[in-house]
């Protein structure tokens, strides 16, 4: 079975760590490959052989922020159909409104709970395979205060 390429976009290292141990938790099907931010992100997609099936975003970073990020790769045709996951701590209306209209899949605010972020990336990820919408649907309503999809 081909490893699917999972990209997370996050400056925060103790994130980042967090989410390397809750792949870790699902195998070899999955790749968790990371960029401490906007810039460098962009430079590891432009670089990569092919899209990546899944990208993680944090909305709060320096220089080039999520919300940047999202734009430019919504309005690249390689990146524009890759689901896009707007991660944040904050759960504010503004915010999430921002990550619909920009055209992210969904908007997840980060779990501090690591079986709760273990939970969300199998059913998010276990989609991948053709019924990402429908896993992004069941995951709102597992979790209504943490995950929204548009």
């Amino acid at each position: 079975m081909k490893t699917r390429i999972i990209l997370l976009i996050d400056d925060d290292c103790d994130d980042i760590a967090f989410f390397k141990e809750a792949f870790a938790e699902m195998g070899d099907r999955f790749r968790l490959i990371c960029a401490d931010g906007g810039a460098k992100a962009i430079q590891m997609l432009y670089e990569m052989d092919s899209t990546p099936a899944l990208i993680f975003l944090d909305a709060g970073m320096p220089m080039i922020n999520g919300w940047e990020c999202l734009k430019l790769l919504k309005a690249d045709s390689r990146f524009a159909s890759c689901p896009i996951i707007m991660a944040s701590t904050a759960a504010l209306p503004s915010g999430i409104e921002k990550a619909r209209d920009l055209g992210a899949s969904a908007y997840m605010i980060k779990p501090w709970d690591f079986k709760e972020l273990v939970f969300m990336v199998q059913l998010i990820c276990a989609g991948l395979d053709g019924a990402i919408q429908k896993n992004l649907l069941e995951l709102e309503q597992a979790m209504p205060k943490h995950f929204f999809v548009f």
